[in-house]
């Protein structure tokens, strides 16, 4: 038998390539199903208006939609189904029609702008019953654009493979159906527009994990078996609403996993503590109890169970209604951060600090409390990691100690207080300060070159205190200067003549790559006096705003003109001084100039015209001075009324309603009048006659003097040569 292969004839290879092409269309009909194909090219893609990542550039008809992005497919027959469909910040806007994809077992949507979503209502207990997934947060679902087929019926419930539901940042007003999936696990119904009391009904998901309800507009009080059950619970956020009537966090004690609380910013929450005997079995991470009112009925003692929590990172219990002593172990339970500002505690127990422990806290916020007591000179080395210190607003006395040892320290704030002493003590090895603030203490001294040289420094706030001397030539050299208050202090001499220098290649309060701009501002603020206002500035107002104000001082000698140089200033006071001099045409170049003030000095000379150039310029003061000459009426000058320069009687001007030519009509004529024969000879003879007549009445009313004036008068012809015999 021959068995060489017999050659191919071109019949045998025509019916070899259409069967590999009809193989070929099989396997690719195979992996994407051609009815999910056409929903996503005509209902999905039409909608993409700009995304982030480019969604729908590779959608086309040519390609296997299991190998677009956003897109997976799975599932038996080849694995031709669409199981997940991730379409992030895909940039689609309007209503999705999701009914096509019924094998799906995810589906996220989030971050885009769907205006309505739609599933089919019909085949329910068919369709979607993989589905465990499901997010369409940050979205702008309204409950009319989920077309009652998601939330107002019970549609959802037949969804039972549900684990995670996200539905946050939507305009969403209810979420029934939801009671029903058993198996969830996350439910995240944040932000939306949710009102009326909690349904109790949620206390039966006890696979729930996650339970987000917070910065909605729910109301009423929360039912003791809505949590009692739910044991599994790992975090709940239930803050920013107005939920009242009592909170027994006891309820909790059961939920042995539970890390995360918080219900805070409801302002009419009594949360209580003390009032019966409970063991928790959780061991917390983050507790947040803000703006609620705690212990009401236990006398607003910190809560006491926290003391069992090991694992604790951060507790948020500022006003809170709190009262009494903060116990020494709050300080050593925690690792990061200590918030108990807005309360009323009075001072802190400290028996069981210091020895040889150490606190890990970084953010200490005592602020705007009722504390009343000297600080030991051994903080410092307690609280040796501190990054963040507010203890402003309190009754803190005595002297400031040293913070030497806490050589992270980026932000204090001792502002309000009655410490007094020296600053010096508290600064020391403090090179990584960015915010100074001990304004309106009893402070005082010299404050030595060197002492504020630290060059990470953003914000020194020193006013309100007495100190005196000259002002430290370290603010010349600090690149990263943002505020600086030396106001209502006795400062004296001359501004420093050193606010700009070859070594700067723009200006001291140029800020690239600016280490103020860090996270630290997250959490701080600095208030500022400017256009005539006390001004907070925080977030991204806080990076970008300068300012120096060096009013209420004793300052003498001239404005500095480099002083102008500093182009990037917004607001400058250096009003209520001593300052002499014209104002320095330099001030042109302050292009960000928003706020000046020079009243209360001794300046002369006219306004300069460039000032009007200013356009940023909004608030203006040059009152109670002795400028003299024509206010420009023109641009910004145009825009400010006469206060800003009353107290300068030789200005004159449209703005103050006085005619220039009636001024020095008036100017010349005083001048013309000391001027005539008459005034000149009559003031020589009034102090001729005021010097004899005034000579001799002291010889004849006072005898000592008359004697002295004698023996002075015969020394003196002696020693002519002259003798007189009586």
């Amino acid at each position: 038998m021959d068995r060489r292969r017999r050659p191919r004839t071109p019949l045998l290879t025509a019916l070899l390539l259409v069967s590999l092409a009809a193989a070929a269309a099989a396997t690719l009909s195979q992996g994407c199903d051609g009815g999910e194909r056409r929903a996503l090219l005509r209902s999905i893609k039409p909608l993409f208006v700009g995304g982030e990542f480019g969604y729908g550039d590779a959608w086309n008809e040519s390609t296997d939609c299991c190998g677009w992005e956003g897109v997976v497919c799975g599932g038996g027959g080849g694995g031709h189904r669409v199981v997940s469909l991730s379409l992030v910040q895909a940039g689609i806007a309007g209503a999705v029609d999701g009914a096509a994809f019924t094998a799906l077992q995810e589906l996220d949507l989030s971050w885009n702008r769907i205006s309505a979503f739609s599933l089919p209502s019909a085949g329910g207990e068919r369709a979607f019953q993989k589905l465990s997934k499901l997010s369409l947060s940050h979205n702008s679902l309204t409950d009319e654009g989920v077309a009652a087929l998601l939330l107002t019926t019970s549609w959802i419930s037949n969804l039972t493979s549900l684990r995670v539901v996200d539905l946050s940042q939507n305009f969403l007003h209810g979420y029934n159906g939801i009671c029903n999936l058993h198996q969830l696990e996350y439910l995240h119904l944040g932000v939306n527009m949710l009102h009326g009391t909690i349904n109790s009904c949620l206390g039966k998901l006890q696979q729930l994990k996650y339970l987000n309800m917070e910065r909605n507009f729910l109301m009423g009080e929360i039912a003791p078996n809505l949590l009692i059950n739910l044991t599994k619970l790992e975090t709940i956020h239930l803050g920013v609403n107005n939920l009242i009537g009592t909170f027994m966090l006891s309820w909790l004690a059961n939920s042995s996993n539970l890390v995360d609380v918080v219900l805070s910013h409801n302002y009419n929450l009594k949360i209580e503590t003390e009032l019966v005997r409970w063991t928790p079995l959780f061991q917390l991470v983050y507790l947040n109890l803000s703006n609620c009112v705690i212990n009401r009925r236990s006398n607003g003692v910190v809560p006491t169970f926290l003391s069992t929590q090991l694992s604790l990172s951060g507790i948020d219990l500022s006003h809170c209604s709190l009262q009494g002593r903060i116990p020494p172990w709050l300080f050593y339970n925690l690792s990061d951060f200590v918030l108990l500002n807005g309360n009323r505690m009075d001072v802190i127990d400290m028996d069981g600090l210091g020895g040889n422990m150490t606190s890990p806290v970084q953010v200490l916020d005592l602020s705007e409390n009722k504390i009343s007591m000297s600080i030991p000179t051994n903080f410092g080395s307690i609280f040796q990691f501190l990054d963040y210190c507010d203890m402003s607003s309190n009754r803190l006395y005595g002297g400031i100690p040293s913070l030497a040892e806490a050589t992270s320290l980026e932000h204090l704030s001792l502002e309000n207080n009655r410490f007094s002493g020296w600053l010096s003590p508290l600064l020391s090895n403090s090179s990584n300060l960015k915010t100074l603030n001990v304004r309106n203490n009893h402070l005082s001294g010299i404050i030595p070159d060197g002492l504020l040289s630290f060059q990470q420094l953003g914000v020194i706030l020193l006013g309100g205190n007495d100190f005196h001397g000259p002002i430290p030539l370290d603010l010349c050299f600090n690149n990263y200067l943002h505020f600086v208050d030396l106001s209502n202090n006795q400062f004296s001499g001359e501004i420093p003549n050193c606010f700009y220098n070859d070594f700067w290649t723009d200006l001291p309060m140029y800020f690239n790559d600016d280490p103020f701009s860090g996270n630290i501002t997250e959490r701080m603020s600095v208030d500022f006096t400017t256009k005539g206002e006390n001004l907070t500035y925080m977030g991204e107002p806080l990076v970008l705003m300068t300012g120096i104000d060096l009013s209420m001082n004793q300052l003498s000698g001239a404005i500095p003109p480099p002083l102008g140089f500093l182009r990037q200033l917004k607001s400058l006071n250096l009003s209520h001084n001593q300052l002499v001099g014209p104002i320095p045409e330099t001030f042109m170049y302050m292009q960000d100039m928003e706020s000046l003030d020079l009243s209360y000095n001794h300046l002369n000379g006219s306004l300069p015209m460039q000032l009007a150039n200013l356009s940023f310029l909004c608030s203006f003061n040059v009152a109670y001075n002795n400028l003299s000459g024509e206010i420009p009426f023109q641009q910004q000058l145009g825009t400010f009324d006469e206060s800003a320069f009353e107290g300068n009687d030789n200005l004159c001007g449209e703005i103050i309603n006085k005619n220039c030519s009636s001024v020095l009509h008036q100017n010349q004529g005083v001048f013309d009048a000391i001027d005539t024969s008459l005034v000149f000879w009559s003031y020589v003879f009034g102090c001729f006659a005021l010097g004899f007549w005034g000579t001799v009445a002291l010889l004849i009313w006072d005898e000592v003097c008359r004697r002295r004036l004698c023996d002075l008068m015969d020394a003196l012809m002696f020693k002519l040569g002259w003798e007189f015999v009586p």
